[in-house]
């Protein structure tokens, strides 16, 4: 079973993450399980990247507790740095792990501001910390003894959030695909989807 959310609504996930949300919305988000095994545990929450625009995707994604001041961010980051993670154009990211909290974030502005004020010592890829997703136009070098061209922006896609307990349940599947937007006031859209597990446990 698949559940589908459609990136028109991202706006609606930001707003709810910034306690903006119908007070049904915020009851659910606040008391969700957090999916762990015993009392005060927390479970995880899987997710995967599909990249369907021909740029790489640079962005800073993760979960966090938008109620709590000092939650720690458990973030990831597609940047740049070879030595990290990259998604490029036209591919699928590995499936990842996140501890399960609150909101689930791509690129959010509460977020980041969490993650520099909380992890001050946490190694970050500049380039990646920034709102929503920018995409960047790679070219291959001409020659063996050429460098390649600097990445070229080709556009951002908005910040994207979703809520436990309303978007998402702990320990589920996340499927974000990106998307070219021709219609859409961001030339690129963010498509998320979910797969449950059999537990929220």
């Amino acid at each position: 079973m698949r559940i589908k959310r459609s990136s028109v609504n991202a706006g609606l996930f930001v707003a709810a993450g910034l306690g903006l949300a119908g007070c049904g919305a915020d009851f659910s988000n606040l008391t969700a399980s957090f999916g762990g095994g015993t009392a005060g545990a927390r479970g995880k929450v899987q997710v995967v990247f599909i990249n369907n625009t021909p740029h790489r995707a640079v962005f800073t994604f993760g979960t966090y507790d938008q109620t709590d001041q000092s939650s720690q961010p458990d973030f990831r980051q597609f940047s740049d740095d070879p030595a990290g993670l990259i998604l490029e154009g036209d591919s699928t990211s590995l499936i990842g792990s996140l501890d399960c909290a609150r909101v689930f974030s791509i690129g959010g502005p509460r977020m980041l501001a969490l993650i520099q004020k909380n992890l001050p010592d946490a190694t970050v890829a500049q380039e990646a910390m920034i709102e929503g997703v920018e995409f960047f136009r790679v070219e291959a070098a001409t020659s063996d003894a050429a460098a390649a061209p600097a990445p070229v922006s080709q556009g951002r896609a908005p910040p994207f959030e979703a809520l436990l307990g309303v978007d998402f349940p702990c320990n589920a599947l996340l499927i974000v695909r990106f998307e070219i937007d021709d219609l859409g006031p961001a030339p690129f859209r963010v498509d998320f989807e979910l797969i449950p597990s059999q537990s929220t446990r």
